[in-house]
Protein backbone atom coordinates (compact mmCIF):
# COMPACT_ATOMS: atom_id res chain seq x y z
CA UNK A 1 0.00 0.00 0.00
CA UNK A 2 1.32 3.44 -0.83
CA UNK A 3 0.12 6.96 -0.12
CA UNK A 4 0.91 10.37 -1.50
CA UNK A 5 2.31 12.33 1.46
CA UNK A 6 3.67 15.26 -0.54
CA UNK A 7 1.09 17.70 0.89
CA UNK A 8 1.92 16.56 4.42
CA UNK A 9 5.64 16.94 3.69
CA UNK A 10 5.08 20.53 2.45
CA UNK A 11 3.02 21.30 5.56
CA UNK A 12 5.76 19.94 7.82
CA UNK A 13 8.33 22.01 5.91
CA UNK A 14 6.18 25.14 6.36
CA UNK A 15 5.89 24.48 10.12
CA UNK A 16 9.69 24.23 10.40
CA UNK A 17 10.02 27.68 8.79
CA UNK A 18 7.69 29.41 11.29
CA UNK A 19 10.26 30.00 14.10
CA UNK A 20 12.70 31.55 11.61
CA UNK A 21 9.95 33.81 10.27
CA UNK A 22 8.77 34.77 13.76
CA UNK A 23 12.11 35.83 15.25
CA UNK A 24 12.50 39.11 13.32
CA UNK A 25 8.84 39.99 13.81
CA UNK A 26 8.84 39.27 17.55
CA UNK A 27 12.24 40.97 17.94
CA UNK A 28 10.61 44.21 16.75
CA UNK A 29 7.67 43.73 19.11
CA UNK A 30 9.96 43.11 22.10
CA UNK A 31 12.08 46.16 21.19
CA UNK A 32 9.03 48.43 20.91
CA UNK A 33 7.56 47.10 24.13
CA UNK A 34 10.89 47.57 25.94
CA UNK A 35 11.06 51.18 24.71
CA UNK A 36 7.49 51.81 25.87
CA UNK A 37 8.24 50.27 29.28
CA UNK A 38 11.38 52.40 29.58
CA UNK A 39 9.33 55.54 28.82
CA UNK A 40 6.81 54.60 31.52
CA UNK A 41 9.62 54.03 34.05
CA UNK A 42 11.28 57.35 33.16
CA UNK A 43 7.93 59.14 33.58
CA UNK A 44 7.47 57.45 36.98
CA UNK A 45 10.90 58.63 38.16
CA UNK A 46 10.26 62.16 36.88
CA UNK A 47 7.22 62.33 39.19
CA UNK A 48 9.53 61.92 42.20
CA UNK A 49 11.00 65.12 43.58
CA UNK A 50 13.89 63.17 45.11
CA UNK A 51 15.12 61.02 42.24
CA UNK A 52 14.46 62.94 39.02
CA UNK A 53 17.22 64.96 37.45
CA UNK A 54 17.23 68.65 38.32
CA UNK A 55 20.57 70.39 37.86
CA UNK A 56 22.37 67.15 37.05
CA UNK A 57 21.07 63.89 35.55
CA UNK A 58 19.06 61.80 37.99
CA UNK A 59 17.79 58.25 38.10
CA UNK A 60 15.56 58.96 35.09
CA UNK A 61 18.64 59.50 32.89
CA UNK A 62 20.02 56.08 33.84
CA UNK A 63 17.07 54.01 32.63
CA UNK A 64 17.60 52.14 29.39
CA UNK A 65 17.04 48.71 27.91
CA UNK A 66 19.16 45.99 26.38
CA UNK A 67 17.70 43.67 23.77
CA UNK A 68 19.14 40.16 23.46
CA UNK A 69 18.37 37.44 20.92
CA UNK A 70 19.62 33.91 21.51
CA UNK A 71 19.27 30.77 19.44
CA UNK A 72 18.93 27.41 21.14
CA UNK A 73 17.96 24.14 19.53
CA UNK A 74 16.49 25.91 16.53
CA UNK A 75 14.28 28.16 18.64
CA UNK A 76 14.84 31.84 19.23
CA UNK A 77 14.81 33.44 22.65
CA UNK A 78 14.23 37.18 22.63
CA UNK A 79 14.43 39.17 25.83
CA UNK A 80 14.78 42.73 27.00
CA UNK A 81 16.32 43.90 30.24
CA UNK A 82 14.90 47.27 31.24
CA UNK A 83 15.98 49.44 34.14
CA UNK A 84 18.57 51.73 35.68
CA UNK A 85 22.02 51.21 34.17
CA UNK A 86 25.05 52.36 36.22
CA UNK A 87 27.19 52.41 33.06
CA UNK A 88 24.86 55.04 31.64
CA UNK A 89 24.61 57.16 34.80
CA UNK A 90 25.95 56.63 38.34
CA UNK A 91 22.56 57.76 39.73
CA UNK A 92 21.40 54.22 38.93
CA UNK A 93 22.88 53.25 42.29
CA UNK A 94 19.91 54.95 43.92
CA UNK A 95 17.37 52.69 42.19
CA UNK A 96 16.93 50.31 45.12
CA UNK A 97 16.10 53.17 47.47
CA UNK A 98 13.87 54.89 44.90
CA UNK A 99 11.82 51.78 44.25
CA UNK A 100 11.88 49.93 47.55
CA UNK A 101 13.03 52.39 50.21
CA UNK A 102 15.31 51.61 53.13
CA UNK A 103 14.79 50.20 56.60
CA UNK A 104 13.78 53.71 57.66
CA UNK A 105 10.49 55.39 56.74
CA UNK A 106 10.57 57.42 53.53
CA UNK A 107 12.05 56.21 50.25
CA UNK A 108 10.28 53.82 47.99
CA UNK A 109 8.55 56.80 46.40
CA UNK A 110 8.85 55.60 42.79
CA UNK A 111 6.36 53.07 41.44
CA UNK A 112 7.66 49.49 41.19
CA UNK A 113 9.15 48.75 37.72
CA UNK A 114 6.97 45.67 37.51
CA UNK A 115 3.95 47.98 37.31
CA UNK A 116 5.38 49.60 34.16
CA UNK A 117 5.80 46.16 32.61
CA UNK A 118 2.22 45.19 33.50
CA UNK A 119 0.96 48.47 32.04
CA UNK A 120 2.69 47.71 28.74
CA UNK A 121 1.71 44.00 28.63
CA UNK A 122 -1.61 44.43 26.76
CA UNK A 123 0.18 46.36 24.00
CA UNK A 124 2.85 43.66 23.80
CA UNK A 125 0.26 40.92 23.36
CA UNK A 126 -1.65 42.90 20.74
CA UNK A 127 1.50 43.73 18.73
CA UNK A 128 2.77 40.13 18.99
CA UNK A 129 -0.56 38.80 17.72
CA UNK A 130 -0.60 41.22 14.79
CA UNK A 131 3.05 40.56 13.93
CA UNK A 132 2.57 36.79 13.76
CA UNK A 133 -0.87 36.79 12.16
CA UNK A 134 -0.90 34.66 9.04
CA UNK A 135 2.23 32.66 9.85
CA UNK A 136 0.24 29.52 10.54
Amino acid sequence: MSADTSDLDRLASDFRKIPAAMVPKIRGVVAKSALNTKKIMVADVKKSRHFRGKKKPGLDASIDYDLKVFGFGGDGVIEAEIGPNPARNPAAGLAGIAYFGTSKPGGGTVRNPEDAMLEEAPNFYEFAFKATEGLL
